[in-house]
């Protein structure tokens, strides 16, 4: 079992009501048993959009101008774990239309990850196609180095599960966290005064 992560990232997302936080995270894992811990908490209810870009590849939209992406990355699967280190959703990519296709292999294999999540701390954890949680966050997962690999009788790390021959990757990911903080919109100083404006000659009326 791979103990979990030499690379630990903090992220807090607080969010303007009606506006949306976009965090791009790259990193290199070391081999295919590795894993990248990314922690996040949220202030208030939130939907969060998590997406891979390191296999397919693309341009990332952050601010002020958008972060492009080389494809050639490992086959990604990202799970979120919440407080207590339970999983509340995992996804292995497969999102033609929604993520890139990769220009070798043709598969769409970065994953896509949308949820409403609660206040609180959550950590998303990125690892190696085929290698999964063996429970709770705290229990590590199934990947070991070199497994990718082998599993095709060959040597070295990094070799893509998801298709046939095992097609020869690297360990470069690249993850954003998005997360939108709906509300409902205040009334604004304008309103407030054309509404008092057209109340006043009722008032006056009370008053007399």
């Amino acid at each position: 079992m791979k103990s979990l992560s030499r690379l630990t990232c903090v992220l807090i997302l607080s969010v303007i009501p009606g506006f949306a936080d976009f965090v791009l995270y790259q990193g290199t894992l070391a081999d295919d048993g590795d894993i990248a811990l990314l922690h996040f908490s949220l202030t208030g209810t939130q939907l969060v959009t998590i997406e891979s870009w390191g296999y397919g590849g693309g341009s990332a939209p952050t601010q002020p101008s958008p972060t492009l992406i080389a494809s050639g990355g490992f086959a990604p699967n990202l799970v979120l774990f919440d407080a207590t280190g339970t999983e509340v959703a995992s996804d292995s990519g497969g999102h033609c239309g929604i993520t890139a296709q990769d220009p070798v292999t043709g598969n769409c294999d970065d994953p896509y990850l949308q949820e409403s999540l609660t206040p609180g701390d959550y950590t998303l954890a990125v690892a190696e196609w085929d290698s999964a949680p063996n429970g709770f966050l705290a229990d590590g997962f199934t990947g070991t180095p070199g497994f990718s690999c082998a599993e095709f009788g060959l040597s070295g790390d990094f070799c893509d599960v998801t298709t046939a021959l095992g097609t020869v990757r690297n360990g470069n990911y690249a993850v954003s966290i998005e997360s939108t903080l709906a509300a409902t919109p205040e009334p604004s100083a304008f309103g407030l005064m054309a509404g008092l404006i057209l109340i006043m000659p009722f008032c006056r009326r009370c008053f007399h």
